[in-house]
């Protein structure tokens, strides 16, 4: 049995490594947390499709890689007991000289801004570039 001393002091340290790992992302990307929670708030579909056939740059340890968005794709709207939720994917091409894995990348747009966001590479389409997919499931309250 955990005592309510034990799991305040452990929920604390919690609290505080959640803290310092925010942080040190934040650092990393040269973004906080209020312009972070923020900048969300446009990126909708709307928005990247604004930005179609512009170049996204993605933070690849010291190196960027430059891709251009080629396809928004809706995947349809829904609504949920949360309230209504928009999903839709991002198509990026780049070169064939440079390949990502699946990973986690802060990604920064000319006019969107910094964000993260989970990116999958998705294949060859062709033998000149290469393709990554991001989806995007988003709550609106």
């Amino acid at each position: 049995m955990t005592s309510r001393r034990k799991f305040l002091k452990q929920g604390t340290f919690g609290a505080l490594a959640a803290g310092l790992t925010l942080g040190l992302g934040e650092k990393m990307t040269g973004g906080t947390a209020w312009a972070a929670s923020h900048g969300m708030l446009g990126l909708s579909r709307a928005a990247f499709a604004s930005q179609l056939h512009t170049t996204f740059v993605v933070k690849n340890g010291a190196e960027k890689v430059h891709l251009e968005l080629i396809e928004v794709t809706n995947l349809g709207p829904r609504t949920t007991t949360s309230g209504q939720r928009e999903a839709f994917a991002l198509v990026l091409r780049g070169s064939d000289a440079t390949s990502l894995e699946q990973d986690t990348y802060a990604i920064e747009h000319e006019k969107l801004g910094v964000f993260s966001f989970l990116m999958v590479p998705v294949g060859l389409r062709n033998k000149k570039s290469r393709h990554y997919e991001i989806n995007i499931n988003r709550l609106h309250g």
